[in-house]
């Protein structure tokens, strides 16, 4: 119990330090929504943020993709699944749909009132339907993580059956939540991600390819890796990255290494399938909102500089 509190106080905390963008220029999409979430997933946000984040998300994708090539990840897709929105005065208040979700749940599950009160609980308003708002609930043992979810469930806000959507007692995960939980094994924040890290989730998505038929064909997942024998290295491919942009950007007010320190690396072996770039290549990215944003070719035929891409210049 004490550690469900210090919980609660920490997430009181937070959500009383919640620091949202005020701009969207020389963001990526992970750093727009990390803006948002300081290390908590959508759901568990208030839902009045939900509903700023929701509305601000489309404008942000369209100035942002112009090429067609803005990787959106699958949390991202499961967010613009749903319109949200905030209850009115004739709409069931959270309180009342959590009461509701408690009686529902008393008959599905061997838990008293007391001890589902005491678990993890997340709301979103969902308007969909206009004349027909839902309380979408999600239930955890625990903290945010997919293993810890015991129930999701749709609570009309005005009238209407409710609908289990999710009960763990009959459930499989899908190999796009087994890569979103094993992520929460590394930095929560992607932007801190070393290549090392990124070549671990590729091996990951690499194995769900494996055992899963069928996923990722679309390729929807970049496949990050390591550079084998006869590819560029990580410090070759930064040294040539460093001396490319010394050669062709340094002119006045351009790249200098003390104003644009290394943000991240990454080795990509299998890119996005809207992604033209030649594979295998090496992508770093220099600074923090003005920044240079590089793509080496790491094959046995390079190295060469495959696009720059700088923050006053997005299209390279």
């Amino acid at each position: 119990m004490l550690k469900r509190i210090m919980t609660t106080i920490a997430l009181v905390v937070i959500f009383g330090t919640l620091i949202v963008p005020t701009t969207a220029e020389g963001l990526s999409l992970m750093d727009f929504y990390d803006a948002y979430h300081q290390g908590l997933p959508f759901r568990a946000w208030p839902i009045e943020i939900q509903y700023k984040f929701a509305i601000e998300l489309p404008t942000f994708i369209e100035k942002n993709n112009k090429d067609g090539n803005l990787f959106i990840p699958q949390s991202i897709k499961e967010i613009m699944e749903n319109r949200y929105g905030l209850p009115h005065s004739n709409d069931l208040s959270q309180k009342d749909a959590q009461a509701k979700a408690i009686e529902y749940l008393s008959t599905k599950s061997d838990m008293s009132t007391e001890q589902l009160k005491d678990l993890t609980w997340t709301y979103s308003f969902v308007i969909n339907e206009e004349t027909n708002p839902k309380w979408i609930i999600t239930v955890y043992d625990g903290v945010y993580i997919e293993k810890n979810r015991l129930y999701r469930l749709a609570i009309p806000a005005r009238e209407g059956e409710i609908a289990l959507l999710f009960d763990h007692s009959n459930a499989e995960l899908s190999p796009d939540k087994m890569l979103e939980e094993f992520s929460r094994s590394l930095p929560q924040n992607r932007e801190n991600w070393t290549y090392m890290d990124k070549a671990s989730y590729g091996d990951k998505v690499r194995e769900l390819m494996d055992i899963v038929p069928g996923f990722n064909t679309d390729q929807a997942y970049m496949i990050y890796g390591l550079p084998q024998t006869g590819e560029l290295s990580y410090d070759d491919a930064l040294a040539f990255a460093v001396d490319a942009l010394n050669k062709n950007y340094s002119g006045e007010k351009g790249w200098d290494e003390k104003r644009f320190p290394l943000r991240t690396a990454e080795f990509v072996r299998v890119s996005h399938s809207k992604d033209e770039k030649e594979t295998p290549y090496w992508g770093f990215v220099f600074g923090e909102e003005d920044f240079y944003q590089i793509f080496v070719y790491a094959g046995p035929s390079g190295p060469k500089v495959l696009v720059v891409y700088e923050s006053n210049n997005s299209n390279g």
